[in-house]
């Protein structure tokens, strides 16, 4: 198993960089599925069930963008629904605020802020021990790529 830093070395006179950086996404994609539900049951476990929000918000789409700069390779993780014909705020709800209808009343006025404990999407997925495994597979598929 290598490190970062030969990684990093071999690549700088590497030509064939596309071929090398496509199988280290390929790695880092996989443990995806297993985060997504890890964060699903998080907002059911983590989220008020009264009302229905823990099973609302576990029905979110959570996608994830690997990006590649000069110096970071970075995992980005969004999630997002639609409710009544605009985006939901799964960011607010996750740093613990959820704005939600007073009794059932949608119109101006009628709404109030509910504190939820924060950190569901974002704790979880930090936590998750598949992306230190994925890390080092991409890792090696590289520097064998490189070295093959």
């Amino acid at each position: 198993m290598g490190d970062i830093h030969t990684l990093v070395r071999s690549l700088r006179g590497f030509s064939r960089n596309n071929e090398v950086t496509k199988a280290v996404r390929v790695e880092l994609r996989k443990p995806v599925p297993m985060v997504r539900t890890r964060i699903k049951m998080a907002a059911r476990g983590q989220l008020p069930h009264r009302g229905g929000l823990g099973a609302w918000v576990a029905a979110i789409k959570i996608t994830a963008l690997v990006q590649f700069s000069a110096k970071v390779v970075s995992i980005r993780m969004r999630g997002g629904r639609r409710s009544t014909g605009a985006q939901s705020d799964i960011r607010a709800i996750d740093r613990g605020r959820v704005r939600a209808p007073s009794w059932g009343r949608r119109k101006r006025g009628d709404w109030h802020t509910q504190t939820v404990q924060p950190g569901f999407v974002s704790k979880t997925a930090e936590e998750s021990p598949e992306w230190g495994a994925a890390i080092d597979r991409g890792i090696a598929v590289a520097l064998e790529k490189i070295h093959a």
